[in-house]
């Protein structure tokens, strides 16, 4: 991770006469002494160069506040995906339960910072561009309190520089390329997860460096307390999100590597001690992040205990712990006759129909039947009510429903008789319109390979089998399990064709009202399959029955709701496979080919565009590649036992720089097995580290002597800054060229200031930024 401190010693007592001579003839020799002006202004440049580590730290502690905070406020709409972080926080603050495929520690830390302000998450964070100010929201108190995280990443990239064994020009470069990076400023300022994630990221491979530069003093009070500080960062990085764990890649190869060398028996090691620096790394790196990976998740269902928005994706045990949650309230048998609803468990629309048909023709040309349209509804309606009858009808059935629609009290025993129960064949009536659910082998409208999902009437017995359907309870062992009211999730299969009925989120034309689509599936057993039974018409619990219910409740333990929501963030993260606008892949982020459209204002022309900075990003990927050309040329030149780079050197950029390399590829490269949507912020973690890259590169350039300029710890005192006056000059280009393409950027980064239509052009670079306003 940095220069080894024994060699460095070794180096420096072999180079005293080289180096100390100069430093001790700028300051004892007799010529000096008599010149007061001189021997003042030399005390006080070397005072500085002593300190200029705390300087340069402060510097870009400054200039990240700055560039974090500006304007903050502005503007003061939701942004982006405040749609969705933001009303997380709310569902914390009002405890209502909600499902994110995410863990919940970022979450939480940002309905922290709404509790402390008093915020009671009333506001939902509805749609982009919704108002602040109107709806009494303390968005920029949000705001801020996330934006320290923001705010601290520059500061951080510069310790780990110097406690890296790099120089102050070198942590100083890295730190301001962090600072001004556009992507990075635009994602630290607002109510979103990822610089809280990266924050932790980048505090876990700071302790790791600490705890590395300690390994000739193993088992000590600050070895002890850098490793467990690794692992507790690497704990949070993961349960702010699943990149995490490419973290804990990074983290754990490099373990794997100090075991390999602290094996070595060369070394002196005994088994026992190996089995000692091996029982600690396993419990401080997988035992304690685990166990605060699996705490935060205690406390995010402790504090989530009333219903909410995520019950549906739950079973209904699950479900049932929740205060509040219909299937806790009333949980009720159905039976044949019963007018129900259907509602579908992702997305949580209603099944209904209407007397308007479907049209003649597609947009695509394709042909309907012209049946009545069967869709899915966001609000519950009338036309949500289906009554469900036996498949095979029978007068003592028919009689039954006499007696009931006459108001005539039926015995309990009587009624259950008539208990809907697993497997059953039944039909489906529309209350409405006096029509039976049915599919038949026409294409529906937008899924041409799934079938139509319509209605007919209910004397057209040559068509009767399309429209008999057997009810299958999930998880159900045997065809004597009663369907219920809320606790049963169902599928509604076809008998003579097979389908099961299915919607998707997708919004049929103005001819569907902008409804789902309800088809028919022929992946029957597709989990998106399943449907409930909110409400039976007509029936309400009674206070007896309430109190019945609350005893039947059966306790759900906190490993059982732990596994169940595990699986459940895995396969929803999975299925993210909806092509988004502004998704992009990774073969293009390292060249910042697109960005993403955070927000947009019509009137003013305004528009927040997430982009790294071009200049920035196209730098770090030539650093990268001269990077590997280095290292190869110097792995051929020392084959052929020609040094062509002094040994301090090249162990520093194999072992340091080496690391800092890694590091970007493990953050990077996984991405290219993901079959997930994927968008430009899941490159920001490695832009760092290519940034880091860069700078390191740049003392590689410009610094030979790295025991001279070398930093011991981030705030250690300094022999000297720069070697030569060529070294500053390239200094000032990279910084120059980095803050001033932040700044012809900055409209886009913070979204203050309207821009014509030549601006808008002459700010695409490349044709694929698909900048708003360009006309």
């Amino acid at each position: 991770m940095s220069i080894d401190e024994p060699q460095l010693t070794r180096r420096q007592a072999k180079d005293a006469g080289k180096h100390a001579a100069p430093d001790a003839c700028a300051s004892d020799a007799p010529g000096d002494s008599s010149e007061d002006g001189k021997h003042s202004k030399g005390a006080t440049s070397n005072w500085f160069v002593k300190n200029s580590s705390s300087y340069a730290f402060t510097l870009v502690a400054v200039l990240s506040f700055v560039t974090r905070y500006w304007k903050i406020w502005d503007p003061a709409q939701v942004v982006f995906d405040e749609v969705h972080f933001g009303k997380f926080a709310s569902y914390y603050l009002r405890r209502e339960y909600h499902f994110d495929i995410h863990p919940p520690l970022a979450k939480m830390v940002i309905a922290l910072g709404g509790w402390l302000v008093g915020y009671d998450g009333h506001f939902l964070f509805e749609k982009i561009g919704m108002d602040y100010m109107s709806n009494g929201v303390p968005y920029i108190l949000l705001r801020g309190w996330v934006a320290m995280f923001g705010f601290a990443l520059p500061p951080l990239v510069y310790m780990i520089m110097a406690e890296s064994g790099y120089s102050v020009a070198a942590s100083l470069l890295a730190g301001v390329l962090v600072t001004f990076d556009n992507a990075l400023v635009t994602q630290g300022r607002l109510i979103l997860l990822d610089n809280i994630m990266i924050f932790f990221m980048l505090a876990a491979v700071y302790s790791y460096v600490r705890f590395f530069k300690l390994r000739y003093r193993a088992f000590g009070t600050q070895w002890w307390t850098w490793l467990l500080s690794t692992g507790a960062m690497l704990g949070c990085a993961v349960s702010c999100k699943m990149v995490g764990l490419l973290t804990m890649m990074l983290i754990g190869s490099a373990v794997l590597y100090d075991l390999w060398r602290i094996i070595d028996i060369r070394r002196g090691t005994t088994m026992a001690q190996f089995t000692q620096h091996f029982m600690a790394r396993a419990f401080a790196l997988i035992a304690v992040p685990f166990a605060l990976y699996i705490s935060f998740f205690y406390v995010h269902l402790a504090v989530l205990t009333l219903s909410g928005p995520g019950d549906a994706y739950h079973t209904a045990k699950f479900q049932m712990q929740l205060l509040n949650n219909p299937m806790r309230q009333s949980s009720f048998d159905v039976h044949f006759g019963d007018e129900i609803q259907f509602r579908h468990r992702d997305t949580g629309v209603y099944m209904e129909s209407f007397t308007d048909r479907y049209p003649l023709r597609y947009a695509d040309q394709r042909v309907s039947s012209q049946g009545q349209q069967v869709t899915g509804a966001k609000k519950r309606s009338d036309n949500a009510y289906w009554r469900i009858k036996p498949a095979q009808a029978s007068d003592e059935f028919a009689q039954f429903m006499a007696r009931k629609q006459a108001g005539e009290a039926i015995p309990a025993e009587e009624t259950d008789r008539w208990a809907v129960h697993n497997l059953d064949f039944v039909q489906l009536e529309h209350v409405n319109t006096g029509m039976n659910l049915r599919t038949h082998d026409v294409a529906s409208p937008m899924t041409a390979t799934n079938m139509e999902i319509t209605t007919l009437a209910l004397n057209d017995t040559a068509k009767e089998a399309d429209t008999v359907w057997q009810i299958k309870i999930d998880r159900a062992n045997t065809n004597s399990t009663r369907l219920q009211t809320s606790a049963s999730f169902i599928r509604i299969v076809s008998q003579k064709h097979g389908v099961a009925v299915w919607t998707h989120s997708k919004a049929l034309p103005d001819w569907g009202h902008k409804h789902q689509e309800i088809n028919g599936n022929k992946k029957p057993e597709d989990k998106s399959t399943l449907w409930t039974v909110p409400r039976i018409r007509g029936r309400s619990a009674s206070a007896e029955e309430l109190d019945a219910m609350a005893k039947k409740i059966v306790k759900m333990g906190f490993l059982a709701k732990f596994a169940e929501l595990q699986g459940l963030m895995f396969r929803h993260n999975n299925a993210l496979t909806t092509v988004h606008p502004f998704q992009s892949t990774p073969l293009s982020w390292p060249f910042m080919v697109r960005g993403i459209s955070f927000w947009t204002d019509k009137d003013s022309r305004r528009q927040i565009y997430l982009m790294g900075n071009p200049l920035g990003w196209w730098i770090s990927d030539f650093a990268l590649l001269m990077y590997g050309a280095t290292m190869v040329m110097i792995a051929l030149f020392t084959r052929r036992n020609v040094e062509v780079v002094d040994g301090i050197v090249q162990r520093h950029m194999l072992r340091s720089t080496g690391f800092i390399v890694a590091a970007w590829v493990l953050h990077y490269a996984p991405f290219f097995l993901m079959g997930r949507s994927l968008f430009l912020h899941h490159y920001l973690p490695s832009s760092i580290f290519a940034y880091m890259t860069t700078a390191a590169l740049f003392q590689f350039a410009s610094i030979m002597d790295y025991p001279r300029f070398a930093l011991k710890h981030w705030h250690s005192n300094v022999r000297a800054l720069v070697p030569s006056g060529v070294s500053v000059v390239g200094f000032g280009i990279l910084v120059a060229a980095q803050v001033a393409c932040f700044m012809y950027f900055a409209p886009l980064t913070y979204g203050t200031t309207g821009l014509s239509v030549d601006e808008i052009h002459s700010r695409r670079w490349l044709s694929t930024y698909d900048l708003h306003f360009q006309t």
